[in-house]
């Protein structure tokens, strides 16, 4: 079996070498480079990867990637979609031949997109930019998707391959805003680019128009579960940052999925804020009780770190439950040991355990 890794490159100088020594392995690594001017064609022809010039005017994400699987060779029987910005797992080659069993079409795999500041997962889910050399094409301005063309997916799960997002923090998302409203207008029904347009209108502060498309995107049928949750979400972080109750529509993300835990931080999150503390507490709880699958799209890894804990701690000692705030709160700390509020939180229900004095610790 051979493998071509390709992807699509404008001036990731400083990536180069991590990026080819982590596809180590691959038959094929195949580069299309978008105009970068600071050496980088250079230095992955030096490292062994086959380089292309293109150019797509106006820049859509989409017809690069296309232009890049188009230069693939065609003896190649499977290929991985990779950004540049992207890390293999070691061994990753081995763990994708033992999976690809005959009729497979497309892979799964566990990207960790994005990590926390002790380098430990943040966002993570399963991606499948693993395809078969033939048959598929990428689509939509940005947040593009692989689609199938005349064959059928089946899918398998890599396990153990595992891909790491670390992206430079010095390129701006500025663009990223008119290019959605582009795809928008391009394709006004497309569930995906509706929500991610929103979301961009949410990350700019535009509230107002983030809350239209969500409800638009909640709108249109054909989309996951867990996007519409997430949209739910967003719209009462909207409401909330507007100054407007938000609670009505964390209430419909739990009712849609009662069954993962970010609705329920966000419940917790806004009892809180109300000052609610029996529903504060019942609400981290029940959240702490539910552990999701890697694969699910929303998952906010604030709802698998301190801020659970942390909100139990502090709902369960407003209700007279000291004894169980505290083990919370000493979870809550676990996750976050450098955090002082969560420390001194800690030793005042500590201490005043032991000496029963009157409750004084920082807020949330």
């Amino acid at each position: 079996m051979k493998i071509a890794i390709y992807g699509i490159c404008l001036n990731e100088a400083k990536f180069v070498d991590r990026f080819m020594d982590a596809c180590a392995g691959a038959d094929y690594v195949v580069i299309a480079d978008t105009g970068s001017t600071d050496g980088t064609q250079d230095m992955f022809r030096a490292r062994g990867a086959q380089v292309h010039q293109i150019k797509v005017q106006p820049w859509r994400f989409d017809h690069a990637r296309n232009a890049a699987l188009a230069l693939v060779p065609e003896d190649a029987d499977v290929c991985f979609a990779l950004d540049i910005d992207e890390v293999l797992s070691g061994g990753w080659r081995e763990k994708l031949e033992a999976a690809w069993v005959e009729g497979t079409t497309r892979g799964q795999y566990l990207l960790v997109y994005s990590h926390q500041a002790d380098g430990s997962p943040g966002v993570q889910f399963l991606n499948a930019r693993i395809h078969s050399r033939n048959g598929y094409f990428w689509r939509h301005i940005c947040h593009e998707a692989l689609y199938p063309d005349g064959v059928e997916d089946k899918f398998v799960v890599v396990e153990g391959l595992q891909v790491d997002h670390y992206p430079d923090l010095e390129k701006s998302r500025g663009a990223y805003l008119g290019m959605l409203e582009r795809a928008v207008k391009a394709e006004p029904h497309e569930p995906r680019m509706a929500h991610y347009l929103a979301r961009e209108y949410f990350y700019n502060r535009r509230y107002e128009e983030a809350i239209a498309e969500f409800q638009r995107y909640l709108d249109m049928n054909g989309h996951f579960t867990s996007e519409r949750v997430a949209s739910m979400i967003f719209i009462g972080k909207c409401l909330d940052g507007l100054g407007r109750d938000p609670l009505p529509w964390y209430h419909k993300a739990v009712a849609e999925l009662p069954t993962v835990r970010e609705p329920w931080i966000a419940l917790a999150e806004a009892y809180y804020k109300l000052e609610d503390w029996p529903n504060c507490y019942a609400a981290a709880v029940k959240g702490l009780s539910l552990s999701p699958p890697p694969d699910r799209h929303v998952r906010d890894p604030r709802c698998y770190g301190a801020t659970p804990d942390d909100l139990a701690a502090l709902g369960a000692w407003n209700i007279g439950l000291h004894e169980v705030a505290t083990r919370h709160a000493r979870a809550a700390l676990a996750y976050a040991p450098e955090d002082e509020r969560l420390r001194n939180n800690l030793k005042f229900m500590e201490d005043f355990l032991e000496d029963r004095k009157e409750p004084q610790f920082e807020p949330h």
